[in-house]
C-alpha cells in the first residue's frame, strides 16, 4: 500500500510520514472528487510532487494559517457575482 494514497472512493491512506523528530501522524480517509484531483493535476506537476501531497499542503495551510472562512468566503462571494453577471 502506498503511503498518502488518495482513491476518489476511500480519500487519503493512512500516513506514515515523520514529523517532529519521532511523531508520526496519521491521517483518515477522506474523499476527494476525482474532477478535483485531476485540476490539481497540472500544479501538482509543476511543483514536483504527487497530487496527494499538494492536497495535504493546501489544506495544512488553510488549516494552519486559519483561512477557512476567508476561503468560503471568496467562494460565496464569486458565487454571488456570478449570479449577479447571469441575472444582466
Amino acid at each position: 500500500m502506498t503511503p498518502r494514497l488518495i482513491s476518489p472512493v476511500y480519500g487519503f491512506g493512512l500516513s506514515t510520514r515523520r514529523e517532529e523528530g519521532s511523531l508520526v501522524r496519521r491521517g483518515r480517509p477522506i474523499p476527494v472528487p476525482p474532477d478535483v484531483l485531476e485540476a490539481l493535476l497540472p500544479a501538482a506537476r509543476e511543483r514536483g510532487i504527487s497530487v496527494p501531497e499538494l492536497v495535504q499542503r493546501l489544506l495544512e495551510t488553510i488549516a494552519s494559517e486559519k483561512m477557512a472562512t476567508a476561503v468560503l468566503d471568496d467562494e460565496a462571494e464569486m458565487k454571488r457575482r456570478a449570479k449577479t453577471r447571469g441575472g444582466r
